[in-house]
C-alpha cells in the first residue's frame, strides 16, 4: 500500500515579479530624469503618472491572477481574462478622466504618460517572461522510496503532478 505525501500549501507567486517592480521603478526614475532635463513640470508629472498607473495596473493583475492560481487553478484563466478586461477598461476611463477634467492640457503631458506607460509595459512583459522561463517547474515528481514489508526495498514509481504553475 502507498500513500501519498501530503500537498505541500499553495503559493502565489509569481516568476519575474520582484524584477518587473524594481525596473519599473528604475523606468520611473529614469523617465522622471529625462522629463526634468528635456521639459518642465508636465512633462515630470506625466512621466510619474505614467510609471504609476504601469505599476499599479500591472501588479492588481499579476497579484490577483497569481492568487486565483494558486488557490482555484480550475478559474484562474478566467480570473486572468476578466482582470484584463477590467484593465484595459479602468485605463480608458483613467485617460478619459484626466482629458475630461483639463488635466492633459495644463498639469500633464499626456505624450509622457503615453510614452512611459509604453515603455512600461514591454518593461513589465519582458521581466515576467524572462522570469518564467528561468523558473524551474517540475512536470512530474519521484515518489519518495516507500519500505515494502515484503521485500524490503522501496518503490520506484512515479507521480504525475497535476499542476504545472509560472
Amino acid at each position: 500500500m502507498t500513500t501519498g505525501r501530503p500537498r505541500s500549501a499553495p503559493s502565489p507567486r509569481v516568476a519575474g515579479l520582484r524584477m518587473a517592480i524594481v525596473l519599473t521603478l528604475v523606468l520611473a526614475a529614469a523617465s522622471t530624469l529625462l522629463a526634468a532635463l528635456v521639459g518642465g513640470s508636465p512633462q515630470v508629472l506625466g512621466a510619474l503618472v505614467g510609471a504609476a498607473i504601469v505599476g499599479g495596473f500591472f501588479l492588481f493583475g499579476a497579484l490577483s491572477t497569481s492568487l486565483a492560481a494558486a488557490y482555484a487553478p480550475a478559474v484562474s484563466l478566467l480570473v486572468a481574462l476578466l482582470t484584463y478586461t477590467l484593465q484595459v477598461v479602468l485605463l480608458g476611463l483613467v485617460f478619459w478622466g484626466l482629458t475630461r477634467s483639463g488635466a492633459t492640457q495644463q498639469t500633464l503631458d499626456p505624450a509622457w504618460i503615453a510614452g512611459v506607460l509604453i515603455t512600461g509595459t514591454l518593461v513589465w512583459m519582458v521581466a515576467l517572461v524572462a522570469g518564467a522561463t528561468r523558473t524551474r517547474i517540475p512536470v512530474y515528481e519521484l515518489a519518495e522510496p516507500a519500505a515494502s514489508s515484503d521485500t524490503g526495498q522501496g518503490s520506484d514509481k512515479i507521480t504525475v503532478s497535476r499542476e504545472v504553475r509560472g
